[in-house]
């Protein structure tokens, strides 16, 4: 799923966790905020996760321990607090992390 460039704004919303299939969620260039829902960690199939350059707060969510089939992950240009969990590790299939 792409927002890219929608002029999106306010947090993500958390009924995107509920999209069992969701392999790829691209939001960046837009206007979100806030902290990441920690339901993102349903998206079993994720492969994709583009969140840089927003206005993401808090701390990655553990819930996104779950997320065995990310290869790329760009959430650099945040706000996000705390330290690299150490669940990415297990992110196996990871090949661009940023």
């Amino acid at each position: 799923m792409s927002g890219l460039g929608n002029h999106l704004s306010g947090s993500i919303p958390k009924e995107i966790g509920d999209i069992a299939t969701l392999e790829e969620l691209v939001l960046e260039n837009n206007q979100l905020e806030g902290p990441l829902p920690e339901n993102l960690g349903n998206l079993r199939s994720l492969r994709r996760l583009v969140l840089w350059a927003k206005n993401f707060t808090g701390t990655i969510p553990v819930t996104f321990s779950s997320l065995k089939n990310l290869n790329d992950v760009r959430l650099d240009g945040n706000i996000f607090s705390g330290k690299l969990p150490a669940f990415i590790g297990s992110w196996t299939k990871l090949v661009r992390l940023v």
